[in-house]
């Protein structure tokens, strides 16, 4: 098993090691709580690449802490018109007992799978200049973390919201009243 521990400044950072595995995958499932135009369009061209080849992907964001963008989640909403092979899933009802705070990332390949948990989120300063760390456990074979994390990824799966325009109409109207707002990596589409 190849591991490796991720940051902003080893060898090879955590931005580059995920565009490197997006490009590589054929399929891939992101649990990411907080999403922000800024940090997506540092991987956003191999994302949709990798759509365009065909490769399945899956992502679920979450409205938790009001810090999740519109710009992202339209974007999302527009691959899934687009690309039947990649679907998009918010936790809505986030805040309280059950804060939705994941960060991880699932790759498969025919001869590989990857695992990388830590503490980065796709906004730009996680994703270039905080002190983030992530680990990625990488093997030619599936490894019980994996399936653990897959199954853990079905669940919050099953127990989220399709991404519509609905819901993202809904979510920003919560923005709009709002008290507390995260604009740090705010993006002007």
């Amino acid at each position: 098993m190849d591991d490796r521990f991720l940051t902003n400044y080893s060898e090879t950072s955590f931005l580059n090691s995920l565009i490197n595995s997006i490009s590589k995958c054929d399929s891939f499932c992101f649990s990411v709580s907080f999403m922000k135009k800024a940090g997506l369009v540092l991987i956003e061209k191999q994302l949709e690449a990798a759509l365009i080849k065909g490769v399945k992907g899956k992502i679920i964001t979450s409205t938790y802490q009001n810090f999740t963008d519109i710009a992202s989640l339209r974007t999302f909403k527009k691959w899934a018109d687009i690309y039947p092979n990649f679907e998009c899933h918010l936790d809505f009802n986030s805040f309280g007992e059950n804060g939705f705070h994941t960060k991880g990332y699932i790759f498969q390949t025919k001869n590989e799978v990857e695992l990388c948990i830590g503490s980065t989120n796709i906004t730009r300063f996680a994703l270039l200049k905080n002190i983030e760390w992530n680990i990625s456990l990488k093997s030619n074979e599936m490894f019980s973390s994996v399936e653990n994390a897959l199954i853990e990824f079905d669940n919050l799966w099953n127990n989220t919201l399709v991404l519509d325009n609905d819901l993202i109409k809904k979510y920003q109207m919560q923005l709009d009243y709002a008290i507390d707002r995260w604009d740090m990596d705010y993006f002007d589409p």
